[in-house]
């Protein structure tokens, strides 16, 4: 079977790199054509990560939100379609072949289109929405994402929803596709058990203590960085024995002085990285020994999310700190702490220490985050994957058909 993944992440995105991995491990034919117009630094040209074979665009040209209007424009052109094909040439991708074409990104839909019917008819495909982006207002209180979704919508025969709380809404917006949910479970054989059962462990439990947090910075957006800032601070001053350690991207002015202050204030015990290469925030995670997921109360955005980050947490023995709404909420308690956004900022901050204060519980909570994080994997749902694939391959239907109620091949997945 012939995938081609289409994508406009930043490189090295969890979910498409686990994704693309366990495509080629299935043993299916990968075609990979990554839009880079976030990063400076990533080579353009051919590459390949696990075996796969993919091939990077570059889009240089201007800075900041400037570059991003003019890709946003660049994704609605012909020449995108000439570039991509090209591409597909470079890899050797046979276009008469019966394939999937699995986009990642919304903006890039109205590529599948062009692609379907500009010489890939034997295609079928299939949008893996990483966001509930109709609540996601940007410019001018519009949704991007949500704009690209209406010119791409009726190309679309397979939808992946990211929690089996969006599958409805999913169906809702793409009513003439076959939907299914593929949690960000983790990957186990990512993460070193030696090292996160030695920190578990009770005979380390004089240990430093770590504190984790990777991901956006943008107190502008939705993440409650003043609130993590707030902890930081108080926890460093509290106990001699605990550093926190933070990188991510999007940092806002007013983040940035609060994070430089404290980096200054606590002499190495308040750590900031930048942008943290994949590698070093699953080091970082696995030794850590709390984590943070802090979203702000007042925002919008406020909605159910199956976030890569709390499963991580979960498989490294990390305590989940989180103020979200998320994915299994009842099952998290017995190991996290969890607030709503009811609860005020104080009382996060005094149940932080509490809990840094109490080495024993700690310690049952790391144990217990541990055990829960183990049932969450990655290969139990990411065969709906190949389910889904195998479905719109074999159903007959044309691409423009209705795939809603075809019966699902679930490839051996639990339903």
């Amino acid at each position: 079977m012939n995938v081609v993944i289409l994508d406009a992440h930043r490189e090295g995105d969890a979910r498409i790199e686990r994704h693309t991995k366990y495509l080629v491990d299935q043993g299916l034919n990968i075609y990979r054509v990554h839009y880079n117009y976030k990063s400076d630094s990533a080579k353009p040209g051919a590459f390949s990560r696990y075996g796969e074979k993919g091939f990077r665009i570059n889009i240089s040209i201007l800075q900041g939100k400037i570059r991003t209007l003019y890709f946003l424009g660049y994704c609605l052109r012909r020449k995108m379609l000439k570039d991509c094909l090209e591409a597909l040439e470079v890899l050797g991708f046979d276009p008469a072949q019966p394939s999937v074409i699995h986009v990642h990104d919304p903006q890039l839909l109205p590529l599948a289109g062009m692609l379907v019917k500009g010489g890939l008819q034997n295609s079928r495909v299939v949008y893996d929405r990483h966001e509930v982006y109709e609540v996601w207002k940007q410019y001018l209180g519009i949704s991007t994402p949500a704009f690209y979704e209406g010119l791409g919508k009726n190309v679309i025969s397979g939808a992946v929803a990211v929690s089996e709380h969006h599958i409805d809404t999913v169906q809702r917006l793409f009513p003439a596709s076959c939907v299914v949910a593929v949690p960000n479970y983790p990957l186990p054989e990512d993460y070193d058990d030696e090292v996160i059962n030695r920190k578990i462990d009770p005979a380390n439990s004089e240990a430093p203590i770590n504190a984790v947090y990777v991901g956006s910075l943008n107190n502008m957006a939705d993440r409650d960085v003043s609130l993590l800032l707030n902890i930081a601070d108080a926890a460093i001053r509290s106990y001699d024995n605990v550093t926190f350690f933070v990188g991510g991207t999007s940092l806002d002015e007013d983040s940035k002085a609060k994070i430089d202050a404290l980096a200054g204030k606590h002499d190495g015990r308040f750590r900031f990285f930048g942008r943290v290469p994949r590698e070093e925030t699953v080091e970082l995670t696995e030794k850590a020994h709390i984590g943070f997921l802090l979203i702000r109360p007042d925002v919008r955005y406020w909605v159910r999310t199956s976030p890569n980050k709390i499963y991580e947490y979960l498989i490294c023995g990390t305590v989940p700190i989180v103020r979200a709404d998320v994915d299994h909420a009842d099952l998290l308690r017995s190991c996290s702490l969890i607030f709503d956004r009811s609860d005020d900022d104080e009382a996060i901050v005094s149940a932080v220490l509490d809990l840094l204060g109490d080495p024993g519980r700690l310690r049952k909570l790391m144990t217990a985050a541990r055990e829960l994080g183990v049932t969450f994997t990655w290969e139990s749902v990411a065969c709906r994957y190949i389910g889904l694939y195998k479905t719109l391959l074999q159903s007959g239907a044309a691409p423009d058909q209705s795939a809603r109620g075809i019966p699902l091949d679930m490839y051996g997945c639990e339903t």
